[in-house]
């Protein structure tokens, strides 16, 4: 039998940089990133130790993720977003005035907004996945998705057209 500290801490492991990735992605503040992800990531490895039956997916641990992260704002608003690892890349092939005009826009929107968008272009969920994240219905993450990517490109034009920095 499989000691449940083995597995807590495999998953720990398999999540630890998707779970920063998204706490930074919508914090936009290393520190804060830091303990919202310490906290998510404490709280996945003690579910797992008291219920080692229990099934992680992907959507439960954005969850998590998505709950230490409001409870953070809860005591001090973010300062910005920035998609890029600690090591400044993101592993596009984007040029980096665009990549930062991408951050500037996604900064701007509201958090709902900016929540969408990365889910699911940024982590790559489907609007399923999404939809047991945000425990809402898919219609609406596709209303969402659509709201979202319309004030977007809104304000992405406007950094085009060098409106507001």
């Amino acid at each position: 039998m499989t000691d449940p500290r083995d597995v807590a801490q495999a998953w720990v492991q398999q999540y630890a940089d998707r779970v920063f990735r998204l706490a930074y992605a919508l914090l936009g503040e290393r520190i804060q990133a830091e303990d919202a992800a310490q906290e998510s990531l404490y709280h996945i490895a003690r579910w797992c130790l008291r219920h080692p039956e229990f099934q992680v997916t992907d959507a439960w641990v954005y969850q998590v993720t998505r709950n230490a992260v409001r409870d953070l704002v809860r005591s001090a608003p973010p300062a910005g977003v920035v998609l890029t690892d600690e090591h400044g890349s993101d592993g596009s092939d984007e040029p980096p005035l665009e990549r930062i005009d991408v951050e500037r826009a996604l900064a701007r929107l509201a958090s709902r907004d900016r929540e969408v968008l990365v889910l699911f272009y940024y982590l790559d969920l489907s609007t399923k996945e999404m939809a047991g994240v945000l425990r809402i219905s898919e219609t609406a993450v596709r209303i969402r998705l659509s709201r979202a990517r319309q004030k977007f490109k809104t304000i992405f034009e406007g950094f085009e057209k060098g409106g507001p920095s």
